[in-house]
């Protein structure tokens, strides 16, 4: 059966906060695979997954084997396609950086996020007034392949400055971390674009 569901940002800063600094978390309040490299869109994906209601907050052993069982049954998260997993980084519309934004922003899917461009551009043409909580910013990134978008982050504090908008994101893991640690560098990060989410359907029978 599916349903509506709510896309709550609040959820998914209390997520990404809770989870952005992973090398800290003990290993049993670790719910999902994380990997030292190319973990950006992994954690991303987790922290939309949280604010359609995926996960329960707490981290008491009781609410972990909860949230570890709402993982095994991809509550939230569609079966096959977009998907999360303890044991391995998950699919590629998961972890990936492109495949995740044209999944999440395509207009043809009957089921999983739900996601429009709000923004695209550089640090300039892009007023930082724009951006909300529990937006997701993606970026090229010079050392990477050039001209691809490498690199995502989740907005937590939202301001009218590159430094009033706080993220978190792995790779290299950072707690509401200000954009200006981004928009101070733009000869490295030439071009950013900024997913805002609202209500998405998923399957409630898993």
């Amino acid at each position: 059966m599916l349903q509506t569901f709510e896309y709550i940002p609040r959820n998914g800063i209390y997520y990404a906060q809770a989870f952005a600094l992973i090398d800290n978390m003990p290993e049993e309040q670790r719910l999902f695979f994380y990997s030292s490299d190319d973990d950006c869109t992994n954690f991303v994906s987790q922290c939309v997954w949280a604010a359609y209601g995926g996960w329960l907050p707490g981290f008491t052993e009781e609410i972990a084997a909860k949230n570890s069982q709402l993982i095994l049954k991809n509550v939230r998260q569609v079966s096959g396609v977009w998907y999360g997993s303890k044991h391995h980084i998950g699919s590629n519309k998961w972890c990936r950086v492109e495949e995740f934004c044209a999944f999440v922003s395509s207009k043809n899917n009957s089921q999983g996020p739900n996601a429009h461009l709000v923004a695209d551009g550089d640090f300039n043409s892009i007023s930082p007034a724009t951006i909300k909580k529990g937006d997701v910013i993606q970026m090229v990134v010079k050392s990477y392949t050039p001209d691809r978008f490498g690199h995502s982050l989740y907005v937590t504090t939202e301001g009218a400055e590159w430094g009033d908008v706080h993220i978190c994101c792995h790779t290299y893991n950072r707690l509401n971390a200000p954009m200006t640690v981004f928009s101070s560098f733009p000869e490295i990060y030439s071009r950013l674009r900024v997913l805002r989410f609202s209500s998405a359907v998923f399957n409630t029978n898993l």
